[in-house]
């Protein structure tokens, strides 16, 4: 006995030390990482008085102040309205939205039981979410079918919405086996709610509780924040202006002009939803965008499912809140970017595959799940080209990889894995199909503007093509970029959350050894490798990472939890605090939540393009359209207008010039003074608007074409075509704020935009001239 004491306290220390070292190296990475994340400057912030940029540090130090005034704001004198009062505004787009998630669910859980896609590996809840998303993609395509049907109408989208409910009844009075068994079961399914929530107790320690009770605030501001207008160019020049266009036409169509509503356009058709739903293009995008803020909560309780199969409920509810207090997920919720609906088909599709993976292990009939996982793959795609290396290329791999595991094993054969392949690309084709076939009717290519070199496209060119590649690739490939590029997704970017960063690294490595977590570290590789190869690497496109990124970081909190609690409130809690607080800050975007909605349309609009502003009253009582020259962004614009973005080509050019194509450069010539006349009369041309600000910024950036130019009106003021340019104030920016670059490029191309007035050097960035 005595001499098994020692050797006994010999083995005991080495046991207590690797018990503790984990959770001790873990701590110390939490301090490390913090402290970096918290003192790196913010890239995309205004700069200070002294020229450097505000850090997390600052922004800290006034934590407290943000909140208290989110929750008693003080109103400076001359403000615009704003105050609870004003709530019953947003009315309208609540019941809009509402009626759109109806539609969905019961379109999804019937397409669902049609292909008799049963879940029941899973809890009930994973089966509810993938349908949710199903009809939110196939609602997509029913308003693409009938806008290419030239049936925008309300009494159209009635109709079908009254199809939509017969066809849920049907398929659940099939299944039941009559109508009569069908209602008696939803009679007793009402009873038995009833019961389970009228016995409910409310424990404060279930994570259901807790973790509702974090997200609420979170989950609030969004909701506000995505029922006000946009003030991004993006949105209002493509994802609110091309849907715009379709509802005032009645149709959708191929816009030459503007080659972004080529496209795949999932997340746009349910702007174009709103419009037609509520009556109207403005306060429609408006509900559009209120809609496109449910995929939020929507991809957190698809992260929470996913998590919770394999982690457990607490780490489900972890990674749900990681993910909806992350800034990205406010931003991308409040702006309408794509990027949210290719987030949520991210967590969609993921949580499809693994349980066709389980399905697979257990010889159960998997066709049907792989079926889903092919349309939710799909619909990735539907809402921008990338989703088909974000998604649909590594889910087929994941899937074929579960599929040969499965043959190894003797429980598939080599004919199911062909058989399993086909029904994905047809559950694929399904929901991405119909915008390949929208595309090969109208230009000949399937994935236009891509890929011009294979399959060619109408209206597009081979300098078009190399314009739009330039653009639209990334201007390196240094490795030594690298690891400063995971810098900035990780820590630096100013919109992402440092839970990520900090619990992801912890749950990468505390669970590295089950294959769950191993799959979703590859799959963040993977989709952080081909955001840095492939696309131009502009920060939002990493967003859909994050479903993933954030169901890893929810792990890594678990994986701390279970060793210390404490440390994962402490580190959590200011986190989510901090996070709370700065996505109500403008740095996070526009947020006047409770604004007069009124006041806000026209304040976002002075803000993004004060030349519509005055457009908008100037052309009130005078009929024909303005020709825009530069400025794309006509969202906010009343009256009638024709324009192009700067990929496409120049209508002004088009209309007054013809080029040389004997010269080597292509270079134009003015057409004759009739034949301008009369183009500009077929067009009902009777204003033009230059905004020569956007010109600048395109010669800086993606090219510009060197028609355009003062003396090129100069030009057609002496032929008397237009008159004297309308003179603003708020059309003169000083010199001196311009940057050395844009005056450099200004005396250049077009220093007659440089003028001197009452002492002062002033540039030009706007012009309107009448047409005579």
């Amino acid at each position: 006995m005595l001499a098994t004491g020692p050797a006994d306290e010999t083995n005991a220390a080495p046991s207590l030390w690797r018990r503790l070292l984990p959770p001790l190296l873990a701590v110390v990475w939490l301090i490390v990482f913090y402290v970096l994340f918290f003192s790196r400057p913010l890239p995309n912030a205004q700069t200070l008085n002294d020229g450097s940029r505000p850090t997390r540090w600052l922004i800290v130090q006034y934590v407290g102040e943000i909140l208290l005034d989110d929750l008693l704001p003080i109103r400076e004198e001359g403000s615009a309205p704003a105050g609870l009062a004003y709530l019953p505004q947003r009315a309208g787009f609540v019941a809009v939205a509402a009626v759109v998630y109806l539609m969905a669910y019961l379109l999804g859980t019937g397409l669902m039981h049609l292909v008799s896609c049963g879940i029941k590996i899973f809890e009930r809840p994973a089966w509810h979410a993938l349908a949710l998303a199903v009809g939110l993609s196939a609602l997509s395509l029913i308003t693409l079918f009938l806008g290419l049907l030239g049936l925008l109408q309300l009494w159209a989208f009635a109709i079908v919405y009254a199809g939509i409910v017969g066809f849920w009844a049907w398929v659940h009075a099939k299944r039941a086996g009559g109508w009569d068994a069908w209602r008696g079961r939803m009679r007793s399914w009402g009873m038995m709610k009833y019961y389970k929530w009228s016995n409910a107790r409310f424990d404060f320690r279930s994570p259901r509780i807790w973790g509702s009770l974090i997200i609420a605030p979170f989950l609030w501001t969004m909701l506000l924040g995505a029922m006000l207008p946009s003030v991004d160019f993006d949105v209002k020049e493509y994802h609110f202006g091309g849907p715009k266009e379709y509802y005032q036409a009645g149709e959708i169509r191929m816009l030459p002009h503007d080659v972004y509503t080529s496209f795949p356009f999932l997340t746009e058709m349910l702007t174009l939803t709103g419009m037609v739903l509520y009556g109207d293009w403005y306060w429609g995008a408006i509900a559009g965008k209120t809609i496109l803020f449910g995929f939020a909560p929507l991809t957190a309780w698809l992260v929470k499912i996913l998590v919770q199969k394999w982690f457990g409920r607490t780490a489900g509810w972890l990674a749900a809140i990681i993910h909806l207090s992350i800034p990205w997920t406010y931003r991308i919720s409040i702006i309408a970017y794509t990027e949210g609906g290719l987030s949520l088909y991210v967590a969609a599709t993921a949580l499809a595959a693994a349980i066709a993976a389980v399905q697979l292990s257990k010889k159960k009939t998997a066709y049907p799940c792989v079926l889903v996982c092919g349309f939710l793959a799909g619909s990735a795609a539907a809402c921008k080209y990338p989703g088909l290396i974000s998604v649909t290329i590594p889910v087929a791999l994941f899937l074929l990889a579960a599929y040969i595991r499965a043959v190894q094993f003797g429980l598939r054969s080599s004919r199911q894995l062909g058989m399993a392949a086909g029904v994905f690309v047809l559950g694929t084709l399904i929901s991405f199909g119909p915008w390949l076939a929208k595309n090969l009717v109208e230009t000949g290519n399937p994935v236009y503007p891509l890929l011009y070199s294979v399959f060619g496209g109408t209206d597009w060119d081979a300098t078009m093509d190399a314009k739009w590649k330039r653009a639209h690739s990334p201007d390196h490939h240094e490795l030594s970029n690298l690891a400063t590029s995971l810098a900035d997704v990780v820590a630096v970017n100013d919109w992402q959350s440092v839970l990520i960063g900090s619990f992801g690294l912890i749950g990468l490595i505390g669970y590295f050894s089950r294959r769950p977590m191993r799959w979703m570290g590859l799959y963040l590789l993977w989709l952080f490798v081909t955001w840095w190869v492939l696309t131009h690497r502009i920060d939002r496109f990493w967003v859909p990472l994050l479903p993933i990124a954030s169901a890893v970081a929810g792990c890594g909190a678990y994986w701390l939890a279970q060793r210390s609690k404490v440390v994962v409130i402490a580190a959590m809690a200011p986190a989510l605090i901090f996070n709370q607080a700065f996505i109500t800050t403008e740095l996070s975007g526009y947020n006047a939540y409770v604004i007069d909605l009124n006041a806000a349309r026209q304040i976002t609009a002075r803000i993004t393009s004060p030349e519509t502003v005055f457009l908008n009253q100037y052309m009130k009582n005078r009929r024909g359209k303005v020709l825009s020259v530069g400025e794309a962004e006509l969202f906010d614009a009343t009256f009638p207008y024709a324009y192009n973005t700067v990929f496409d080509r120049s209508l002004f050019a088009e209309w007054t010039g013809v080029v040389d194509r004997d010269q080597p450069e292509g270079e134009w010539e003015m057409r004759s003074p009739a034949v301008i006349r009369e183009l500009f009369r077929q067009n009902d041309i009777r204003e033009i608007l230059v905004n020569w600000q956007e010109i600048l910024r395109y010669r800086l950036t993606y090219g510009y074409t060197d028609y355009v130019t003062p003396d090129r009106f100069r030009a057609l003021q002496e032929a008397q075509l237009i008159g004297p340019a309308v003179e603003r104030a708020e059309f003169l920016k000083p010199a001196e704020s311009l940057s050395e670059d844009q005056r450099r490029e200004i005396e250049s191309w077009a220093p007659e935009l440089l003028i001197e007035q009452d002492g002062q050097e002033y540039f030009i960035t706007t012009q309107v001239f009448p047409v005579l």
